[in-house]
């Protein structure tokens, strides 16, 4: 499949695609990184425009629109409020394949592995060096030690 434009991405976001192609797009998430990036700036630019109507300046105008199409009100806003639905529930199961994804090829696993590593290296260093230190004292003790002794014998 070749890379899917920004501008496919905003009409699979407004649910403006038929099912068959919805289902190919997110099979090729998995597998595109380059799509996916393309994918999050659609989201993020449609989320932009979702934060503008919720000064509900678009309210109005649909509502005259569903009117002049003999829609109710009621059945507009139950309508937005299914396709809001939909598209959330899509993108948790993205999310969530994702997710999945990451976990079977192990990538949390090996991430704990170097955290645990790196943990463990440092206490062995803070261990060395605090053994290092007592050795040195007790040499250092020895050393005054057998210089007292050699003093009071040469008296």
């Amino acid at each position: 499949m070749n890379h899917v434009s920004e501008a496919q991405w905003v009409a699979y976001l407004a649910d403006e695609i038929p099912e068959a192609l919805k289902i190919e797009y997110e099979n090729h998430l998995y597998s595109c990184d380059k799509c996916l990036s393309v994918y999050m700036e659609a989201m993020e630019k449609e989320e932009t425009s979702l934060d503008i109507e919720g000064f509900d300046i678009a309210g109005p105008v649909m509502d005259s629109i569903s009117r002049l199409k003999g829609d109710s009100v009621e059945e507009s806003l139950q309508h937005r409020k299914e396709k809001s639905l939909r598209t959330i529930t899509r993108h948790y199961l993205i999310a969530a394949g994702f997710t999945i994804l990451l976990m079977a090829g192990g990538v949390f696993q090996s991430l704990t592995e170097y955290v645990d590593s790196v943990e463990s290296s440092s206490d062995k260093k803070t261990q060395s060096l605090t053994e290092d230190l007592i050795d040195k004292t007790f040499t250092w003790m020895d050393t005054i030690e057998k210089k007292n002794k050699e003093g009071f014998r040469n008296e």
